[in-house]
């Protein structure tokens, strides 16, 4: 990790994510995408989450949000081979990316999420036999893998209705609970802490929220999520991506995080966006 301007830290230097990681495989990998997106190989079953992989038309650092990149993406929209799900927490746009979304269309996998999503997803023009929505605590099936749908609290609006509009009520915003033949990834999704995250059990992977916004988990809260996981590995995510030093929701430091969380040494890992890990026997290392 770097530091940016004004003390913004960057993520590790990209790595490119290649056809490889899209090919029929007897494990399950894990690569962050950068930002909150994630792409998950389980022994050929490919899904991602909250993908935002479009840069603007003629910008080599602009990503179609109009911010600046402070690291490359892995890989673009256009280069995702197939996926045979797509997952969407909610409806901001640094994890529905607006031109991301139907740009996956191609890949065809299937698209899932709240019902508010799917209706933006409609909207983008993904066809109704290409969504389907969840309520919390649903779960699907996609091959060997099966996914349910956890509670957050990610009501942002409410520091300003005015301005912002109506907040994210409660089956608006969702996390992931990914079960695999090699163990079991938690997303967490964006949310303050809820005491039902505290009962969580189980979990062998945790792509843990490491920004600072007061609508995410913070530091302190993210700490105690991690060490209530005590056996848990660990990915950060949600921070080092895109240029704004002062948007709490972009800004994050893992740093931060690691001399509190038990263990950390072994088992609180800061991926390269592009870097794989590797679940092996409900056991996790780079590959």
């Amino acid at each position: 990790m770097t530091q940016g301007n004004c003390s913004q830290v960057i993520a590790p230097a990209t790595k490119p994510i290649t056809a490889e990681a899209f090919s029929r495989s007897d494990k399950t990998s894990v690569w962050w995408l950068s930002g909150a997106g994630f792409l998950i190989n389980s022994r050929g079953t490919l899904i991602m989450i909250d993908p935002v992989l479009t840069m603007k038309p003629g910008s080599p650092d602009i990503c179609e949000l109009g911010h600046r990149m402070l690291v490359p993406l892995p890989i673009v929209a256009t280069e995702v081979p197939r996926l045979d799900a797509i997952l969407y927490s909610h409806l901001d746009d640094d994890h529905l990316a607006p031109v991301t979304a139907p740009a996956l269309i191609r890949t065809g996998g299937l698209y899932a999420g709240p019902a508010v999503v799917v209706q933006e997803l409609a909207n983008l023009g993904i066809p109704e036999n290409k969504c389907r929505s969840f309520r919390i605590d649903e779960t699907m099936r996609i091959g060997d893998v099966e996914i349910t749908f956890t509670r957050v609290d990610h009501s942002w609006q409410n520091l300003n209705p005015e301005k912002y509009g109506p907040p994210y009520g409660p089956e608006d915003c969702c996390g992931f609970l990914i079960r695999t033949p090699d163990g079991t990834i938690w997303y967490t999704g964006d949310s303050r802490l809820l005491p039902e995250h505290l009962e969580m059990s189980g979990v062998d992977l945790l792509l843990l929220d490491v920004s600072n916004d007061p609508y995410h988990f913070g530091i302190e809260n993210a700490v105690k999520l991690a060490n209530t996981l005590a056996s848990a590995e660990i990915i950060a995510h949600h921070y080092g991506t895109y240029d704004g030093p002062d948007v709490l929701a972009f800004n994050g430091d893992p740093g931060k995080l690691s001399p509190a969380i038990d263990g950390s040494e072994s088992r609180f890992h800061v991926l390269a966006p592009g870097e794989p890990y590797v679940l092996n026997g409900l056991s996790i290392h780079k590959m």
